[in-house]
Parts: C-alpha cells; structure tokens; sequence
C-alpha cells in the first residue's frame, strides 16, 4: 500500500511514520511537508534511508504539488495543520515625498529603522507611526497606512499577468483584485483591477521650474550620457529630428544651467535627425544623479509627483512631446520609469492602457496609450510561468487590505492578517484551504482513503464541575481561530463524502505527548523550562484540564481506523487520562528532582478552554481501541526522551521559537530581553 501522509515532518506526522514503517514494512510513505517552523527532518533521520520512505517538500495549498503527490497513491492520511516578486514597483508615500520603490529596496530601506523578526514563514517588519503609506484600493485610490512588510524565501513558478491594465508577477496562490471586484489569483488570469484616480485631498503641493521640467523630459525621452576616454570628455547629447524643437532645448540649458551647446545634423536612413550636445562634466553628473543613464534606466526625479497637477501635467505633455507621438502615445525601454508614469496619471486621473512589447531583436519596451483609438497592444491578455528563486514580499495595509503595485498600478490583496507571527492566517490557510485542495486531488485521483486527523479543540469548552465528555455527536463550538479552522476542515471532508463519495474517515483526538514535539506546547516547554532552570510559566490558575493521549496510542488509532473504521464515520479518540495543567507540570518537576518555586502563574490566554475530555466508547466498541500507555509511565519516559536529546530541542529552538515564547510567556513573567 502507498500511503501519502501530510505534515510528517511534524510532531504527530512524524511518530506516524516511524510507527506505519515499524509495523508495515512492506508499505511505501511519502511525506508532504512544506517544513515551516514545527516540521524538522531531523525528526525521520532514522527512516531518511529508507528505500520505502519518500519525503516531498510541498505546501498542500499548492494544486500542482499536491496533485503530483496524490496520482497512484491508496491512502491519504491528512496531519498538516504568499507572495509578491521583489524586483515588483510600488507606490510609496511619506513625510520625505512620494515615489515609487522595489518591495526589496522598501525591505532595505525599512529594516535600517525597524528591527526585522524571524517568523514560521520568514521575516517580518512591523513599522511604526505613520509615516509609510501604499496606494490603495479605496474610493477609487488612496494613500493608506502600511503596518507591516513580510517575506519569505521562495522558490518554485512566478505567475506574470500583462494585460491592457497593467503587469503583476505574483506566486499562484497571491491574492488580487479582477475588475468586477472579486478576490481571486494569478493562476485563474482575470481581468485586473488597476488604480486610475487618487485622492489628493489635504495634499501640500509645490511649484516646479518649466524650463527644468522641460529639459528633464527631453533628456529622459531621446538623450543619453557619454563618457569619452579618448578626450576625458562628458557629453550630454539629445536627438531628435526637429531642429527647431532642439534649439529651444538647447536655449533653455543655457539660461538655467549657463552651458554651451552645439547642434548636428545626421544621416538615420532615408530621415534626417538633429543632436544637441552639451560637454560639461558638472552637467553630466546632474542628469545621470536624477535621470539615469542609458535608455532602459531612466527615470525622473521623485519631486515631480508632488508638483502641483499642472505642473505635473505639463511635465507629461513634454515627455510626449520628446517621444515625438501624435496620438498621446509614450513608449520606454526602462522598467523604472514605466512604474513612475503609471503613478503620474494616476495622479493626474487619466485614464491609460499600456503594453509590454517583448522583440527578439531590440529591449523589452512599454508603450502606453492616452488618447482615443486603439492599438495593437490594447486587448492583450498574457499568462507566463517563470521560474523564481528569492525573496517574496507581502504588506499588511491598515483598513483596506490591500495594495498597489507593478505597472499600471495593479490591486492585490494583503495575506499577512495578524500582528502575531502565528496568527490565524496561518491556520485557516493550511487547515481550510490545504484540506479543500487535498480533497480535490484525492477526489480526481480516487485515492481508496482520506483519513483526517482533527482535535477535539472543534467541540470547544466543557466545565471542570461535570462528568460530560466529547463524543461524535458533539455539536461543533471552537473557541479559537486554530478550533475554528480545523472545524472548518472537518466539515469540508464530511462534505466531499457526502456530495461526491470521497471515502473519508476522520479522528477527533484529545492532547498528544510524547517525542519530536515542537517546544511552544506545554510538556516540553515545561521540560525544557526545567532542565534549564528557567520559570515554568503556568496559565491563570493551571486548572484547565486536559485528557492526555501518548502519541504512540494515537497513531494505532489511526492504523485501526484505516484498516477497520467504516467510510464517512468519524472516531473520537482519547488517552483516559484527564489531568489539570498544574497536575502535568508538578509531576515534571517531581521527574526532574526540581522545585515547585520554579512554578509562575501568567495571564490567561483569550479563548484558553477550561476542560477538554474524550469518551473513546464508539472507537473502542467499533475497532477494539484502547489507550495502552499509563499517562505517568510513558510522561517519564517523554521527560528522560528530552533529557537524552537536548541536542535535538536546541536546534528547533531556533529564532522563531524564541520569537514565539517573547509574545506568549517573557512579558508575562515579567523578564527582559
């Protein structure tokens, strides 16, 4: 039997394979896991060798890669409990002024003044005041507050989407914005929604130089910058084939700047075109400083985008002018400088197309279109899959969610949803939406089983004062974000079998224990907390209970369900050992030979469930299960298993843990650092 297990590099998923592999030799496991901050392969070194262990390395939000996983597999066995590219322009606006910056230099230019912190996904930064905000999607375009930048190391496909709208380059599941306003990704191509008015209102606007913007636009649009080694000479030299147009260019640097020019007349073919040359190196650091050099590194000086709007648009009007169109057309080799005009008529209202000309022969060009008429690029609709390895960025904009970015400012939607690093984006996306795309691929693979291990967090609190216990016919009522989205995936698998016949079984477990488990859960953070000589940081008054379940009783569970567990039919499954927070950390330091001092009561957590109890009735009376580990045994053993492999826990404690304990425990100990 081929047995495709999710998350196995985790605590549970983990146990599971050692066990499968133990008792059914002759099976074959693939492991799927995405190995954020709980998954470790170190935790399978002993099986890594094994010829019938396979891991994968793969998100089970990703179609592609669960599908992949899935074809030819029997069993499903599901334990698992994005982004923009970093060479992406977006608009930025502060108390220095408007621009446009790369996510990457925004990154750079941000963690000079706020510490970035390690998360489960990569890193984030959570800025301060308000002083940094993003083009967003409200009341047609406004400025909004960015609360924080996240990004994580990515490699696989980048979805680019080039429309008459604009360009994003995107991982697939990235959320954005079509034109009629729903919430979709690159990998459907919709039709974009792009930002095309904004609101200036309360906007402090400054007066700009005619004459500089003029010189400004011609440069950028037909000149380039020269260095002659020959002479040591630095030229300034701008085409075009109106001499007229040239010589009040060339006027117009004399009486600004005080330089000398001089026209000349050449042959381009069966046209004549005129260069204006100016040498003076001083020149020449002023253009390239605020302009750049060559073509496809052009740009304009920041300042403009605060002008006033006629200023702004007279600017416009003299780039269209230099470029030599007719019909309101501008076309640009300069990745830069296309981000830059999106955002200028933008601001100026205007209403644009514009299009990616890709040749074999000349650079990759842009061409926008601002007038009435069509073109050949208007009604382009381009998909491409490109191959990515870097960072990927995401924002988290106050009130609205969502961002513009790329050419022709496109709107996505931001993911990062919780300032905490382990907020419920994280679970909703991996519990929900990881389930749905699971169940699909199982659905159109025909695996003969999807077997989903839930918790029995979904049925929510039960009072220390009764003798009630959860069982199948538990209604649902989580207490949490992390209950609530496994509740969400407990009801998608009863759904497929339902509607389609999937052959689903699912298992609602109490708390496991035992070895490789991720130091943020309560026995080992006490172990270890012990060991080291640390606080034992204990909830409210550590009355909560807990039936406890020694993972090893779990995963036989699981093997009984699978071999013998009736489709559609869900098993409650629990360890009889109902114990008070307290209880659990006073026999660890009993085990240990350590004080009862080291005790500290904390602030209770919101949402922190009372008591949580198992009746196993329906899976022992069904399957012939029973919890074979006594609860004190098998924690001594976890406790010595700790003990003897401090090495493993000191390397999962990496800096995302320490992260984790700062937000959950330091503060609330009172300690530093």
């Amino acid at each position: 039997m081929k047995l495709l297990v999710t998350g196995g590099a985790g605590f549970i998923g983990s146990n599971f394979i050692h066990y499968w592999l133990y008792y059914h030799p002759e099976d074959h496991i693939f492991n799927l896991d995405k190995l954020t901050y709980a998954g470790n392969l170190e935790n399978l070194k002993e099986v890594e060798d094994n010829p019938n262990y396979t891991f994968i390395k793969g998100d089970i939000t990703d179609g592609k890669a669960v599908g992949r996983a899935v074809e030819g597999v029997d069993v499903v066995v599901h334990l698992a409990a994005e982004s923009i590219a970093e060479d992406m322009y977006l608009p930025i606006r502060s108390t220095t002024g408007t621009r446009v910056l790369t996510f990457g230099e925004l990154w750079e230019q941000q963690s000079k003044k706020n510490r970035a912190k390690e998360t489960a996904k990569g890193e984030v930064i959570f800025l301060q005041g308000r002083q940094t905000r993003v083009l967003s999607f409200l009341n047609g375009g406004q400025w909004m507050k960015v609360e924080a930048i996240t990004r994580h190391w990515y490699k696989g496909k980048i979805i680019k989407l080039s429309q008459k709208w604009g360009t994003i380059k995107a991982t697939p599941n990235h959320s954005i914005y079509a034109s009629n306003l729903k919430l979709t990704n690159p990998e459907n191509n919709p039709e974009l929604l792009a930002v095309r008015n904004i609101n200036e209102n309360n906007r402090k606007f400054k007066k700009g130089n005619r004459e500089l913007l003029e010189i400004m636009a011609a440069y950028i649009t037909e000149g380039n910058a020269t260095f002659n080694k020959a002479n040591g000479g630095y030229i300034i030299e701008i085409g075009q084939k109106d001499k007229q147009w040239l010589e009040n260019i060339g006027k117009m640097i004399k009486k600004h700047f005080g330089y000398n020019y001089n026209i000349s007349r050449g042959e381009k073919g069966k046209f004549t075109f005129y260069h204006l040359q100016v040498s003076n190196k001083n020149f020449f650091n002023y253009l390239v400083k605020n302009c750049g050099k060559y073509c496809d590194g052009k740009f304009f000086p920041n300042w403009i985008f605060d002008l006033f709007h006629y200023d702004r648009e007279y600017f416009w009007q003299k780039l269209l002018e230099g470029d030599g169109t007719k019909d309101a057309r501008y076309t640009t080799t300069s990745y830069k400088l296309v981000n830059q005009i999106g955002l200028l008529l933008a601001l100026q209202n205007r209403k644009f197309t514009i299009f990616e000309r890709e040749s074999v022969r000349y650079k990759k060009s842009w061409e926008f279109k601002t007038g009435s008429g069509n073109h050949y690029g208007l009604n382009q609709r381009k998909k491409e899959e490109i191959d990515y390895e870097g960072w990927v960025y995401d924002l988290e904009v106050k009130k609205t969610h969502n961002f513009v970015c790329g050419p022709g400012n496109i709107v996505c939607h931001n993911t990062h949803v919780d300032r905490s690093i382990l907020g419920p984006a994280i679970f909703v996306k991996t519990n929900v939406l990881g389930t749905q795309v699971l169940l699909e691929a199982a659905l159109k693979h025909k695996v003969k089983r999807f077997h989903h291990i839930s918790t029995d967090e979904v049925f929510g609190s039960l009072s220390l004062d009764s003798d009630q216990k959860f069982n199948e016919e538990s209604n649902f009522r989580p207490n949490s974000p992390y209950a609530a989205s496994k509740a969400s995936s407990d009801m998608l698998v009863r759904a497929y079998f339902k509607t389609y016949g999937l052959p689903v079984t699912i298992t609602n477990t109490s708390n496991n224990f035992g070895p490789y488990q991720f130091p943020e859960k309560l026995i080992p953070l006490m172990i270890i907390n012990a060991l080291e000589g640390k606080p034992l940081p204990v909830y409210g008054d550590g009355k909560n209970v807990r039936d406890w379940l020694y993972v090893g009783d779990h995963c036989r569970a699981i093997e009984m369900v699978l071999e013998k567990g009736r489709i559609g039919e869900t098993y409650c499954v629990g360890g009889n050992a109902e114990k008070s927070n307290l209880e659990v950390v006073k026999k660890i330091l009993q085990i240990l030979g350590k004080d009862e001092s080291l005790i500290k009561f904390v602030k209770d957590r919101p949402g922190h469930d009372r008591r949580y109890a198992i009746d196993s009735s329906k899976a022992t009376d069904e399957l012939g299960y029973q919890p074979l580990s006594n609860f004190e045994e098998w924690l001594a053993k976890t406790v010595d298993w700790y003990v003897k492999n401090q090495m493993w826990w000191k390397n999962v404690m990496s800096k995302e843990y320490q992260q984790y304990y700062q937000t959950q425990y330091r503060k609330r100990l009172g300690e530093k650092g």
